[in-house]
């Protein structure tokens, strides 16, 4: 059953996106639905209640504690209120245009978001299945934000409602770029939401020297409300197609019991090398890989998961000069093998403010999570050589005392082939963030990040300049088989929010770093900059990207660099 009910300033503040929707659903779904309440002992949720069950750290934190005591309880019904993009009675989004918006788009469907639930009319309430509904449906590109609340509680039965609220999906995108002699020019058409199924299609142009293409990206994580993610991305070129295809069962959530998919690709793509703001070198690179695998939840705990996957890849990187091709390509590699994947993630997470985004409530992993793949090929998978293939990734992320979060991670991935160590390649990361909580809107980050690589080909060096780390610098300004990065951030994110449409924050920042460690490209100096930044975040369209403008002045190594550089980009992260 689909509620009616009006849902008015969910996002006021870091946690009236729970308590004003409480407020604002009950009394009128209660006048449009009384066939529910004939049992005598249902009442509606009171929002007072809710008021004193939540918590709202004045640092960052985020708890709703609205469901305890009620687990146990059978689900009678489950209504679906969709919230349209503006809100027609906040004064402020309350104009022609925005309301002529809303009419031009189709909200979500109620059966796109019920086939995304972990739970069912007639099952036992389960909080944990609610609390990571909430966080599947908070991932959604085309949805700003999402929560479940109690309706009406009765005796042994209880009524939920699931709100969400769209975010405007249907944008252009436009790109334009010089380098050297050429410029390369791009257009492309999104719809991130086709009417409201929850399917997402880009149709695109690029043009460049070397190439020009046509493509179609289309992608929906719940294809026919199932629970089968597809990726079709198809690319007409001028020298030939691009191609990939995935489709998969993943596994949707923690308690999911199993999962299953193939992938191919097949991408052709420009490779330019560039080093102390010159560029060295150009090739092609034709990348080629597929995979089939099989995997099973081996033990679902409240704690934590336990996972087995098992596959077979075909990875092939093919390399062909260009017209601005200055030195020798990459040899050419292909590894076919078998494989294991284990997987241990602790079932934890906490729902945060003003970490990543921008006055948006935030899920965080916390806790540890482990993956390692490990596979071998030898001369019978057509492998010129035997191989040795090994992936793997550590990760722990801990709140201490409510303001701070530490985050530590390990990350491997390499290949051994027994008798080709010119092909035999492996990047070795360690990364730790920690972020303070100085107060509601001023923060503390700090990150380190060490790499350490053996035999890279051209195009895995590692690089440092621009958006790969030190912001005072050109684009892959230091090239190395070793490198290290620190950055100090002081954050604020403020309440500003520019036509109700654009949330801003702001940074000022210190990088340290270098990349070094292969002789051809000679000493390395210590880099290092300074610098403050606008951080950017639609409350609108595509949420989950901060738009970056950093401007940031080198400190050391100035001979040859602008005095400024300016760096825009956009990340998942602020």
């Amino acid at each position: 059953m689909m509620s009616k009910t009006p849902m008015k300033g969910l996002l006021s503040s870091a946690i009236g996106w729970c308590l004003l929707a409480v407020s604002a659903s009950t009394s009128p779904v209660k006048a449009e639905a009384p066939a529910e309440m004939e049992d005598s002992s249902c009442v509606p949720f009171d929002s007072r209640v809710a008021r004193e069950l939540a918590i709202t750290d004045q640092h960052a934190r985020v708890e709703t504690k609205v469901f305890n005591g009620l687990e146990g309880k059978r689900i009678r019904h489950i209504h679906f209120n969709s919230l349209s993009i503006f809100d027609k009675d906040n004064p402020r989004e309350n104009n022609r245009l925005y309301l002529f918006l809303n009419k031009l788009h189709i909200n979500t469907r109620p059966r796109v978001i019920e086939a995304q639930l972990l739970f069912n009319e007639g099952e036992v309430l389960d909080i944990s299945r609610i609390e990571e509904s909430e966080r599947i449906l908070r991932k959604r590109p085309y949805l700003t934000n999402a929560y479940i609340l109690p309706l009406n509680i009765c005796q042994d039965q209880i009524d939920l409602v699931v709100i969400t609220q769209d975010a405007w999906a249907l944008e252009p995108q436009f790109s334009v770029s010089k380098e050297s002699e050429s410029t390369n020019s791009g257009f492309a058409i999104s719809d991130g939401n086709i009417l409201g199924s929850g399917n997402s299609l880009t149709v695109g142009y690029e043009e460049n020297a070397q190439r020009n293409l046509v493509n179609y990206d289309f992608r929906n994580p719940h294809i026919f409300n199932s629970q089968v993610a597809v990726k079709l991305y198809y690319a007409d070129t001028s020298d030939g197609r691009d191609t990939i295809v995935d489709v998969s069962h993943p596994f949707y959530s923690l308690q999911t019991p199993w999962s299953a998919g193939v992938y191919t690709q097949d991408v052709t793509q420009e490779e330019k090398i560039r080093h102390m703001d010159m560029e060295i070198n150009e090739f092609q690179h034709q990348s080629m890989n597929s995979q089939v695998y099989f995997g099973v939840a081996s033990e679902i705990t409240n704690n934590f998961t336990r996972r087995w996957l098992f596959g077979f890849s075909n990875e092939e990187d093919n390399f062909y000069p260009t017209q601005d091709t200055l030195q020798t390509v990459p040899l050419a590699r292909k590894a076919v093998y078998p494989w294991v994947e284990f997987q241990l993630l602790e079932n934890r997470f906490g729902v945060f403010k003003n970490v990543n985004q921008i006055q948006r409530p935030e899920d965080i992993a916390l806790g540890q999570n482990v993956t390692f793949r490990l596979g071998y090929g030898g001369a019978a998978f057509d492998n010129s050589e035997d191989v040795i293939r090994y992936i793997g990734s550590y990760t722990n992320i801990a709140e201490v005392s409510k303001h701070h979060i530490l985050e530590t991670g390990i990350a491997l991935n390499g290949r051994h082939y027994s008798n080709l160590n010119n092909l035999s390649t492996a990047v070795a990361s360690f990364t730790i963030n920690y972020n303070y909580f100085q107060d509601e809107k001023r923060r503390w980050y700090m990150g380190l990040r060490y790499d350490l690589g053996q035999d890279l080909a051209q195009y895995e060096e590692l690089t440092l300049g621009d958006i790969t780390g030190l912001r005072g610098y050109p684009t892959d300004f230091q090239r190395g088989d070793e490198s290290y990065v620190f950055t100090l951030e002081h954050r604020y994110f403020s309440d500003l929010h520019i036509f109700n449409l654009m949330r801003v924050g702001a940074v000022a920042f210190i990088d340290v770093g270098k990349a070094w460690g292969i002789e051809e490209y000679g000493y390395s100096p210590l880099l290092s900059n300074f610098g403050v930044g606008l951080r950017l975040s639609s409350s609108k369209v595509r949420i989950g990207n901060v738009v970056h403008i950093d401007i940031a002045t080198p400190m050391t190594a100035r001979d040859g660099v602008d005095k400024y550089q300016l760096t825009i980009g956009a990340k998942q992260r602020f």
